[in-house]
């Protein structure tokens, strides 16, 4: 199954923009689903604020029952902890429990755990990923910023945990992580940010300020197809939210995929 949608749902940005004037947020989720049709939601605010059983219900009832959800683990996680060796077992606790009826409804996919640009191929890092796999019992997608990670011995490390190595599409800036189209388990995963060349300077919002051309979704729909072909599920998220970019490109990269399989 090829599950194509975007990094998050609701932006003030997009209102006017790809959702209609005057929606409400309590139902920008609904109209993902409906409207856009997409399959599937990568859920970001989990990594800013830890959900409530309630909201997750909420968005189970909002979407259909075909509908599933990758969610972001929370900064405690890939941000903090492997700075001091402390790992938040009560943030996830809290969210595991939170995300308990996404997972009993067979919707909980998976989750990310996205380390920072500062997070780098170093023997301490490498044994918190191993702890990262000790502590969640759960598929986790693990994506790397810095480039020192792009190593075999980083590749076999990610398949002797389990995890799901994400294919990142990004700046070809300093040492960012390049875009590596390969796979470490049963899943396939990309996360597509755009490529601001801006990336490091620009406000939060406008770092992923960009439109791919079709040349450069019709790469990412090749590749998509060929290793969708070696895994179970693969999900494609596209990042570069800036006034619905991402949406606008996710349809058509969707089409594209579409259209070649007919």
């Amino acid at each position: 199954m090829i599950y194509i949608g975007t990094s998050g749902y609701s932006f003030n940005d997009w209102i006017g923009e790809v959702y209609p004037e005057g929606i409400s947020k309590s139902d920008m989720l609904k109209y993902y689903a409906a409207v856009w049709k997409f399959k599937a939601v990568e859920l970001n605010f989990t990594y800013y604020a830890l959900p409530s059983y309630r909201t997750i219900v909420s968005m189970l009832r909002k979407t259909p029952s075909d509908f599933v959800f990758s969610v972001k683990l929370p900064a405690s996680v890939t941000h903090e902890a492997w700075k001091s060796n402390l790992f938040p077992e009560e943030d996830v606790k809290k969210t595991l429990e939170a995300l308990a009826p996404m997972a009993e409804e067979g919707r909980l996919k998976i989750l990310l755990a996205q380390f920072p640009y500062s997070f780098r191929d170093t023997p301490a890092n490498r044994q918190y990923l191993q702890l990262l796999q000790e502590k969640i019992d759960l598929p986790i997608a693990v994506e790397f910023r810095h480039a020192s990670w792009n190593n075999e011995t980083t590749y076999e490390l990610l398949k002797s945990c389990g995890f799901t190595f994400v294919i990142v599409d990004e700046p070809n800036l300093r040492e960012l992580f390049p875009y590596v189209p390969r796979l470490t388990s049963n899943m396939c995963y990309f996360r597509l940010h755009g490529r601001n060349r801006d990336w490091f300077n620009a406000p939060e919002g406008e770092r992923y300020n960009y439109k791919y051309s079709d040349e450069e979704l019709e790469v990412f729909a090749a590749d998509i197809l060929h290793l969708s072909n070696h895994a179970m599920d693969t999900f494609v998220f596209f990042n570069n939210c800036y006034r619905g970019n991402a949406v606008r490109d996710a349809l058509k990269l969707r089409q594209m995929i579409e259209s070649a399989l007919l």
